[in-house]
């Protein structure tokens, strides 16, 4: 990642007259990162333009996901059920992680129907 000195450094020296190897050299980047650059129009742009924002990531699936809903039903139920005994069950449908999981997911939502609200 090349920061705003660098695009500048770039833009001063094409328009100097230096030629693309010699710019590329005198940065210490390969010519290829000064094309890619330049083809996609990153030296024309204004560097104050450029505002960063971030936002939550999306969830990564987990190997528990599927197995969410039957353990929701059943602690919605059966809210004492033991988290080694969930896994048992969703071990038996062919859950392929491990306890660990199935513990932390339990005790969220047991927290949550708990408090009254929707687990997930």
């Amino acid at each position: 990642m090349f920061g705003i000195e660098t695009r500048v450094q770039m833009r001063n020296y094409l328009e100097q007259g230096l030629s693309k190897a010699a710019t590329a050299r005198l940065l210490g980047i390969s010519r290829r990162t000064l094309y890619n650059w330049i083809e996609a129009g990153e030296l024309e742009r204004d560097p104050a333009d450029t505002t960063v924002t971030y936002g939550p990531r999306a969830p990564r699936p987990t190997k528990i996901d599927p197995y969410k809903n039957h353990i929701a039903a059943r602690l919605g139920d059966y809210p004492q059920l033991s988290a080694a005994r969930l896994f048992r069950e969703i071990r038996d449908d062919g859950y392929p992680g491990g306890y660990g999981q199935v513990k932390r997911y339990v005790r969220r939502t047991r927290r949550a129907i708990m408090n009254g609200e929707v687990a997930g």
